[in-house]
C-alpha cells in the first residue's frame, strides 16, 4: 500500500493517526458483550459508569439502538469520523451483532469509518466479511508470541466448542492471531496491534512481539500499560501485579520503535477507552446533552434506515430532515405476537402474549404487554373462541403481527377491523411493529402472505 493511500485511510482516524486525535471524534458501540478468552487483566462490567478502562460500559446496545445512538451523536458532533466496536467483550465473539450494526451504519452514512477491535481468536473465520463490509481498520490485541509467556496472561480460551487452558490455549490463540493478521494485510486492511505491558511477565518480551508483527506487515504498534488497580477486580490486580512505571513504558516503546522503523509506527496517544466512549481521545463527550428534538428525529430515522428508505445523508438539524415523513397527528396501535419476548415468532392460533406499540411518524413506542390467560383446561380452546378472545384483547389495534394465520382466522380478524400481517415474521418485536404500522400509515395496505 503506497504512502498516499495509507495517508488517506488514516487522516480522520484518531487511533491510527496522531494528528487526527485532536481534530476528530469517535464513538464506541457496546454491542458485543461475550468474549471467547479470559485475560488476567480484564474484568468486564456492563453497567458501570465510574470506571474509565477497556471492557467497561454503562449498557449493552442492540444493533438497532446502536444505530439510533450514532444518528444522535452524528447530528450533535460534526467532527465524528469513526465508529468502532470494541467490546465490552470481543467484537468477533459476537459476529451477528457486530456485523449487523456495521451494515446498518453503512446504510446510514458511508462516510463514517468503521473499525473493530478483537483478540484475534475468531479473526480468520471472518476475514472475507470484514473485507466485504469495507472495514479498513482492525485492532488486534496480541500480548505474546511465546506460549510459555502467554499462559501467564490468559486463564482460558474457548475455541471450536472446547475450553483450553495453559500453554495450549496460548499457542492456539497466537496461531489464530498470526493467521488472521496475515489475512487482513493481504486484503489491504490496516492493522494496529495493542500489547498490554505487564511488569514481570512480558516486559522483556514485547520487543519480540514487535519483530513478529513487523514481519507480518502491521501498520502500527500500541504498547499500553497494564491497568491493575484493586477496584478493577481483575486476577492481576487481586494477585498484586503492579502497573508499569512511566520509565518502563518509555523504555519498551523506544525498543519497539527501533524494531518497527520509528516512532511513527508506535502509538503514544492511546487513552485506553471504555467500550462506550464518545468524543475526541481524552475529551469524552456527554451523551446526555443530546437535545430532545434530536432524540425524536433520530428514532424516526433509525426505522427508515432499517427499512432501507432513501433520504439525504447531508441533512442538518437546522434544516428540514430529508426523510419520508408521516402526518404527526396520526398514530395507530400494532400488536405483535411473541413467545420468546424478543421477536415475532408465533402463529395466530398459539399466540398468548401481545406487545402493543403505538406507531406514528415519530417511530414505534411500546405501550403495554397484553396477555391471554388460558389455564390448562382451556389449552385446546376452539379457534372461534380464540379468535374472539384475541379480537377483544387487541380490539383497539389496527394490525396484528404473527408468523402464520389461517384463512378463516384472517377473514375473522379482518371482519373485526384488524389486519393480520405475517410478512414481519421472525423480526425483532419493535422492528416488526414499525414495519407493519408504517404500511398502514403510508397507505400501502397490509395483506396476508402465504
Amino acid at each position: 500500500m503506497d504512502r498516499d493511500t495509507v495517508k488517506a485511510k488514516i487522516d480522520k482516524h484518531p487511533c491510527f493517526c496522531k494528528d487526527a486525535h485532536n481534530k476528530f471524534a469517535r464513538i464506541h458501540l457496546p454491542v458485543a458483550p461475550a468474549c471467547n478468552i479470559q485475560c488476567n487483566y480484564c474484568n468486564r462490567k456492563y453497567d458501570c459508569s465510574n470506571e474509565s478502562r477497556p471492557g467497561v460500559t454503562s449498557a449493552i446496545l442492540t444493533p438497532e439502538h446502536a444505530l439510533e445512538k450514532v444518528i444522535m451523536v452524528k447530528h450533535s458532533l460534526k467532527n465524528l469520523s469513526v465508529v468502532g466496536i470494541a467490546g465490552p467483550g470481543d467484537a468477533l465473539a459476537n459476529p451477528e451483532a457486530t456485523f449487523e450494526t456495521l451494515r446498518l451504519l453503512k446504510t446510514y452514512d458511508r462516510e463514517l469509518i468503521p473499525c473493530i477491535s478483537t483478540n484475534g481468536l475468531a479473526l480468520p473465520d471472518h476475514l472475507d466479511e470484514i473485507a466485504e463490509l469495507k472495514i479498513g481498520h482492525v485492532t488486534v490485541t496480541m500480548n505474546a508470541v511465546d506460549p510459555d509467556i502467554g499462559q501467564k496472561i490468559y486463564s482460558w480460551i474457548h475455541y471450536n466448542d472446547r475450553t483450553y487452558h495453559g500453554a495450549e490455549a496460548a499457542r492456539i490463540l497466537m496461531e489464530r492471531q498470526i493467521e488472521g493478521i496475515k489475512g487482513l494485510v493481504e486484503r489491504g486492511i490496516l492493522v494496529k496491534i495493542n500489547t498490554v505491558l505487564i511488569p514481570g511477565i512480558n516486559e522483556n518480551h514485547v520487543q519480540e512481539v514487535a519483530k513478529k508483527i513487523k514481519e507480518l506487515g502491521v501498520f502500527i504498534h500500541n504498547i499500553i500499560p497494564l491497568m491493575s488497580r484493586p477496584e478493577y477486580g481483575t486476577k492481576f490486580s487481586n494477585d498484586g501485579v503492579p502497573e508499569p512505571t512511566p520509565e518502563l513504558i518509555g523504555k519498551v516503546r523506544f525498543q519497539c520503535a527501533e524494531v518497527m522503523g520509528g516512532f511513527d509506527a508506535v502509538m503514544q496517544h492511546c487513552r485506553q477507552c471504555r467500550a462506550d466512549a464518545i468524543g475526541k481521545l481524552g475529551q469524552d463527550w456527554d451523551f446526555n446533552s443530546v437535545e430532545d428534538e434530536v432524540r425524536e428525529k433520530s428514532n424516526l430515522m433509525k426505522y427508515q434506515v432499517i427499512n432501507n428508505r432513501r433520504y439525504d445523508f447531508s441533512v442538518q438539524l437546522n434544516s428540514e430532515w430529508k426523510v419520508r415523513t408521516y402526518d404527526r397527528s396520526r398514530h395507530i396501535l400494532v400488536a405483535v405476537a411473541s413467545d420468546n419476548h424478543r421477536m415475532a415468532d408465533i402463529s395466530f392460533k398459539n399466540a398468548r402474549n401481545f406487545y402493543v406499540y403505538e406507531v406514528s411518524g415519530w417511530g414505534a413506542h411500546l405501550r403495554e404487554i397484553r396477555t391471554l390467560d388460558y389455564d390448562n383446561s382451556q389449552a385446546c380452546i376452539k379457534l372461534s373462541g380464540h379468535l374472539k378472545n384475541v379480537a377483544e384483547l387487541i380490539g383497539d389495534c389496527a394490525v396484528m403481527v404473527c408468523t402464520v394465520v389461517g384463512r378463516s382466522a384472517y377473514d375473522g380478524m379482518h371482519a373485526k377491523g384488524i389486519a393480520v400481517d405475517t410478512r414481519q415474521a421472525y423480526k425483532g418485536i419493535e422492528e416488526a411493529a414499525w414495519e407493519a404500522g408504517s404500511r398502514i400509515l403510508s397507505d400501502t395496505g397490509c395483506t396476508m402472505t402465504a
